[in-house]
């Protein structure tokens, strides 16, 4: 059988099972206005030309790309960008994946049960690194040593990366995105409120439920109704495990002393859920937490109701902005994690800076150096510069060194983070984000929160990105999902008191053990001793 035969036999089964994923919340798409600017422009700084360091060839080569990333993401020949990397490089990009497809897993399957594969393949890590162990993705660390210096040298500083984006054979076969800034989400609090009632910025999680009875009980809206909502979330997924941290547990995957552990299936998580289920009995948690959704930021805000969340720092903080005329001196402020009840000041979410995702070269390339000496452009300073803040002279200015995006991008009616979609620039490639692009349209009161959590260095070490070997992957996707439904139910049923965590916490363990919990949490420590050996 050929190495495409192949490629198609075993993608086509892939079509029928795919292992859930986390979801990965991104600040990003949660930007502020701005203008789309008009095409065209050309910034000189950026030209390559005969003999430039950035050319890959001295003549033009024609690659085609798979790239599908949600509804309205899909690679487009005229983007202006890689227009500007053309001209740059001497490579031209043609897009295989179709514009009018929604799911991008079940495209991703589709072009390899094709058996024709495009020269470069963008997708997530999981899709990537199974293709590439059915034989469909080029092992790129010998291209990296040969042709890529600068991705050899980011790899090199940054281990995390190639340690959390390799397959289970130990093999690198993408180039990932790499996010920058820890600093994603934090707690908030109205301001307002504290200073009408005379208290202090709660420090410690008793002031934080004395600030909430508080909120509660005293009227700080001024209506004279018993209608404040002390702490809400608009995720109903994450809301309450927002608030776990504050009695000492990691809600989800973490490392103790080299030990994977799952936060929710450990002893202290009881005391946690079982206080946080009194603090929804006594109304100081939103009664609609588990089904009010994305809208209840902006209606208990609006209503001028809410009172505590954690939340995105970008988008949390345009409320000053736009409740300012409608609600007399507003204030919602980012405040340090409130310390928890062993004293500690931490803080549990955090941006992930390994996106899992990125792109790599087909097995069935006939350009592979050529691919990854492209690859190693956007690790160059231009072709970072390029992807992150699109083109000079169109989308922004240089000034004492640095990228200024133009007052008519940060002004205007898209978001900024849309405007460079549209252009193709931010895309989901591997490349590194530079974070003086997310700097220059986030609210003033948002980057006091983002410098106060980095300076203060609150973040709990996140779990890696770890990669799983085939036989592991069935497991995970026969049992996890089952698990995870089963601990949300649960953690669902005890807050809301349809039934008391004692004494039946002992019995939701062993139904955890029942349904295969331990062999999951071997599965997560083999693949997190694998993580550490390639670190």
């Amino acid at each position: 059988m050929s190495k495409v035969n192949k490629i198609g036999g075993l993608a086509t089964a892939a079509l029928l099972t795919c292992l859930p994923l986390a979801a990965c919340s991104n600040s990003n798409g949660e930007a502020q206005g701005g203008a789309k600017p008009e095409a065209g422009q050309e910034g000189a700084a950026q030209t390559g030309g005969a003999g430039s360091k950035l050319l890959v060839s001295d003549k033009q080569v024609e690659m085609t790309i798979h790239f599908h990333d949600g509804d309205s993401k899909v690679f487009k020949d005229d983007f202006p960008v890689f227009k500007k990397a053309q001209e740059m490089t001497n490579v031209k990009l043609h897009g295989t994946a179709p514009p009018s497809a929604t799911n991008s897993r079940e495209v991703f399957n589709m072009m390899l049960a094709s058996g024709n594969l495009p020269d470069i393949i963008a997708g997530l890590k999981l899709d990537l690194n199974k293709a590439a162990l059915d034989g469909a993705m080029e092992p790129l660390d010998p291209l990296i040593d040969k042709y890529a210096p600068h991705i050899k040298q980011f790899l090199q500083d940054n281990t995390y990366a190639k340690a959390g984006s390799v397959a289970s054979d130990g093999k690198l076969y993408y180039i990932p995105y790499i996010m920058e800034g820890e600093a994603s989400e934090g707690w908030y609090i109205r301001q307002d409120w504290l200073d009408k009632l005379g208290l202090p910025v709660p420090k410690t999680v008793d002031e934080y439920y004395r600030t909430l009875k508080a909120f509660r009980d005293q009227d700080p809206n001024g209506n004279g109704k018993k209608d404040e909502v002390p702490y809400f979330s608009r995720d109903n997924k994450e809301g309450v495990n927002k608030l776990i941290p504050l009695f000492g547990v990691r809600p989800e995957w973490h490392v103790v002393n080299g030990k994977v552990q799952y936060g929710k299936y450990l002893p202290e998580y009881k005391e946690a859920v079982a206080t946080l289920a009194q603090w929804y009995k006594e109304d100081l948690i939103d009664k609609e937490i588990y089904t009010r959704g994305a809208k209840a930021r902006e209606i208990l805000l609006g209503d001028n109701v809410g009172g505590a969340t954690e939340d995105w720092f970008p988008s949390t903080a345009t409320y000053n902005d736009t409740l300012k005329d409608k609600i007399g001196g507003f204030q919602f402020v980012p405040i340090a994690p409130p310390a928890d009840k062993s004293g500690k000041v931490w803080q549990e979410y955090s941006r992930m800076l390994n996106r899992e995702k990125g792109w790599g070269i087909s097995s069935t390339s006939k350009h592979k150096e050529e691919a990854i000496k492209y690859f190693d452009f956007w690790f160059t300073p231009e072709g970072r510069r390029l992807m992150n803040f699109g083109i000079e002279g169109v989308h922004y200015d240089m000034k004492d060194g640095k990228p200024i995006f133009k007052p008519e991008v940060l002004n205007g009616k898209e978001p900024v983070n849309k405007q460079l979609w549209d252009v193709g620039a931010q895309l989901d490639v591997g490349y590194q984000m530079d974070l003086f692009y997310e700097e220059q349209w986030t609210n003033p009161i948002a980057m006091k929160g983002v410098k106060m959590y980095i300076d203060n260095k609150y973040f709990a070490p996140q779990f890696p990105s770890v990669s799983f070997m085939p036989k592991e992957e069935k497991v995970i996707s026969e049992k996890w999902p089952a698990i995870d439904s089963y601990i949300r139910e649960m953690q669902q049923k005890w807050i809301m008191g349809a039934e008391p965590v004692e004494p039946n916490y002992d019995k939701y363990v062993k139904r955890l053990k029942e349904m295969g919990m331990d062999e999951v949490i071997k599965i997560y420590q083999d693949a997190y001793d694998r993580y550490q050996k390639n670190s």
